[in-house]
């Protein structure tokens, strides 16, 4: 009688969860880094603010947010494997951009933060990073003529590590799991 109880319970929990899922495939705006694929927009030079962020249930949806539809990755798309061929088709002013992709693994693997912003690389940072983001960042590769450089603290203290123009970083050694916050800039560093 016992195991059937759970059984029961275990099974009603499953559905539940199933439609719950189903209900939020599209956009879910929580952040846990993990396997999500999320899109923040970088802030100006000398803004203090923490920017907003939304998360995708696949890096091609996330893709395709960050590039206001310009970019159709297939829905199989692993992050990483975008190119700057296919992040800049179409691209022309007044669009969106994308700065720099942040990886929760090494070789551009797990989940993704997809920096953003209304202009082809200029001088943005992110003085604090979107929830579930801190202390998380892996890996890096940068876009639109950016280069990036990661700092250790918020408000840019502490250590950094700087990737180059539309270049990338597969694993970020001793830095890895420390980025707080971040700038972008058109030369390293930033």
């Amino acid at each position: 009688m016992k195991h059937r109880l759970l059984l029961a319970i275990s099974i009603f929990g499953m559905v539940l969860y199933g439609g719950s899922a189903a209900a939020s495939a599209a956009v879910q705006t929580h952040a846990s880094a993990g396997q999500q694929n999320c899109v923040a927009t970088a802030l100006p030079a000398g803004d203090p603010g923490t920017p907003s962020m939304t998360c995708y249930t696949s890096f091609a949806k996330a893709i395709s947010a960050a590039t206001d539809g310009r970019v159709h990755l297939p829905a199989s798309a692993a992050p990483g494997s975008v190119t700057i061929r296919q992040l800049n088709a179409g691209a022309i002013p007044a669009t969106v951009f994308v700065l720099s992709i942040d990886y929760v693994n090494d070789n551009f693997g797990g989940g993704s933060l997809t920096w953003t912003q209304s202009s082809a690389c200029g001088r943005f940072q992110a003085s604090s990073m979107p929830s579930g983001w801190n202390d998380t960042v892996s890996s890096v590769a940068t876009y639109s003529g950016c280069a990036n450089t990661l700092y250790k603290n918020i408000d840019f203290g502490g250590s950094t590590y700087s990737i180059g123009r539309n270049s990338s970083a597969s694993s970020l050694g001793s830095f890895n799991d420390l980025t707080s916050s971040e700038k972008w800039c058109t030369a390293k560093p930033c």
